[in-house]
């Protein structure tokens, strides 16, 4: 467990993060459009925070920064997502 506020929010942010893999999987299943415009729609924000949090994190925590670590990683992992959705579809890759 994390001991600075931001390992703490570190850890919020795997939540959300999990919850949104969540819910797009099962969107995937019932409709797989709007399941990537959803993605679309909350992955920028998402990752962005991810990132500033696991960043400043990673300054502050000593001991154990395996949460900030796993933030950075899946925040870096699904903004190229992100970016390989957007630039990959519009120019008909």
């Amino acid at each position: 467990m994390p001991k600075s506020i931001l390992g703490k929010l570190c850890l919020l942010i795997i939540v959300v993060f999990f919850i949104q893999i969540v819910s797009i999987i099962k969107m995937i299943s019932i409709n797989g459009l709007g399941a990537m415009v959803q993605f679309i729609k909350f992955t920028p924000f998402t990752s962005i925070v991810g990132l500033i949090l696991s960043l400043k994190s990673l300054k502050i925590e000593r001991e154990k920064r395996i949460v900030p670590i796993i933030t950075l990683i899946v925040s870096l992992l699904f903004f190229f997502i992100f970016l390989l959705i957007i630039f990959g579809f519009s120019f008909g890759g």
